[in-house]
């Protein structure tokens, strides 16, 4: 008795086993495909919560294929909805090696569109696969982009991708809108697997939409939108003394729009002299203080500035009207001889310099003016001014909720982990101590009783 109340005091742990499972689920668009009770993933989650109610002490891990390293925990309301908002929004991929320890069960929810998916990385194979699939027909929108047209800045060239992810021809019709209202519709007759590419042409707007006509049971593909402020044009407030040549380049360029030198709201600033300090706004600054001369040297660009950018000048057209000085920071983007002549200052506000004449009559007959404006102002704002490209990409096979036949096992192809939990049994030792004293106590309660009875046998 003595040991085992000592043992129970101690507070004994022994180890209970207990299930560790890794749930992979598919995230998605398809995922999100309206089935008979639901969609794909609403469906699925069932079946996974119906099989785990089967696996006593069963310890789940969620986590998606789109975002396999950010683990999720375990199986709750919140995590299902933060797996729904999420669906579509990145490429699933099946996972990776590292995350497929042995000595974990991996579950696989999935319809079975991407057969990727089910090729995971060397002898991995998930030990249960819960696949819900039957609707097999959808159209979807993939992609759209949109440039502007190089003719009219304030036209803008729209292109969208159609998809028949589904195992039979579809006929649909697809809507163009903006906010001011519908632009373009198209009708349109797509073979299973097969897809086309639409073309419009609409006005220069802050975002427009694609809309499939009619709807089908994968409603998130139907629309798209696309957001076009990438592609507005560029206000730059341009100093009334620059030379008309340089003005003009900016008025006429697709991606920059010409504002009075007094304007706030733009985005950069063409200074000819006019201006003292430079303002907090991304600015090019034109100098002439001197009779502009011709530069002696070949033209030299700086490595910063990529080949296919780089402008072929004819130095023998070539005027400067200042000299030019780089200081620690500079970056010389341009330089005949040992001359700088086009010099991206150091700052916390980006500035431009550059000393050549814009106005000297070689200058003009020659259209290195506006490729220069181009260049400066596509260093200035650090973008590809005309090869700039809204887009919204869904990936190639997103539409597709035909699911391909199952690979691998359905249902568990080997024992639970080993893994053990420890569960406390100082509480049934105590009773087991208890009931053991109690024992005893009747015990010496009833030998007294006994020799009681003894004795007065004696005495009589």
């Amino acid at each position: 008795m003595t040991a085992l109340l000592v043992v129970a005091l101690a507070g004994p742990q022994l180890p209970e086993q207990r299930t560790d499972i890794t749930l992979w689920i598919d995230d998605s668009l398809s995922m999100l495909t309206r089935e008979e009770h639901g969609t794909r993933l609403a469906e699925g989650l069932a079946q996974v919560r119906s099989l785990l109610a089967e696996i006593p002490r069963a310890n789940v891990e969620v986590r998606t294929l789109g975002d396999p390293w950010h683990g999720l925990g375990v199986l709750t309301e919140a995590t299902i909805s933060t797996i729904v908002a999420g669906a579509g929004r990145k490429q699933p991929n099946a996972p990776p090696a590292a995350l497929l320890p042995g000595d974990r069960l991996h579950w696989l929810l999935t319809d079975g569109a991407d057969a990727t998916l089910f090729e995971w990385p060397g002898e991995s194979r998930p030990e249960r696969i819960i696949q819900v699939a039957s609707v097999t027909r959808n159209v979807g929108l993939e992609r759209l982009s949109a440039r502007r047209n190089l003719n009219d800045p304030e036209q803008y060239d729209v292109l969208l991708k159609v998809a028949n992810g589904g195992n039979a021809p579809e006929t649909r019709v697809v809507v163009f809108a903006t906010d001011a209202g519908e632009l373009a519709r198209s009708n349109l007759r797509l073979d299973p697997g097969g897809f086309t590419l639409v073309n419009a042409s609409i006005p220069a707007s802050a975002k427009v939409r694609a809309t499939l006509q009619p709807g089908d049971a994968l409603a998130e593909d139907d629309e798209i939108v696309l957001d076009l402020d990438p592609l507005h044009r560029r206000r730059v407030a341009t100093d009334a003394k620059c030379p008309a040549a340089l003005r003009a380049a900016v008025a006429v360029h697709p991606a920059l729009a010409l504002a009075e030198e007094g304007a706030t709201d733009v985005e950069a600033v063409l200074d000819c002299g006019t201006r003292g300090a430079v303002r907090d706004v991304a600015s090019i600054r034109v100098l002439a203080n001197r009779t502009p001369t011709r530069p002696h040297g070949s033209a030299q660009w700086s490595s910063s500035v990529p080949d296919s950018r780089r402008i072929r000048l004819d130095t023998e057209r070539m005027q400067v009207a200042a000299r030019l000085e780089a200081r620690p920071g500079d970056i010389v983007l341009l330089n005949v001889g040992d001359e700088p002549l086009i010099v991206s200052r150091a700052g916390t506000t980006k500035l431009l310099e550059t000393s050549l004449d814009f106005d000297s009559e070689e200058a003009l007959r020659g259209p290195e003016i506006p490729l220069l404006v181009n260049l400066m102002f596509e260093h200035l704002l650090d973008s590809h001014l005309l090869d700039e490209i809204a887009i919204v990409d869904r990936g190639a096979g997103s539409a597709k909720v035909v699911p391909f036949a199952r690979a691998g096992a359905d249902a568990v192809a080997r024992a639970p982990s080993a893994s053990r939990s420890l569960r406390n049994w100082t509480q049934p030792f105590l009773v087991a101590a208890l009931l053991v004293l109690l024992w005893e106590l009747v015990a010496l309660v009833s030998q007294g009783y006994r020799s009681i009875g003894y004795r007065g046998a004696d005495s009589r």
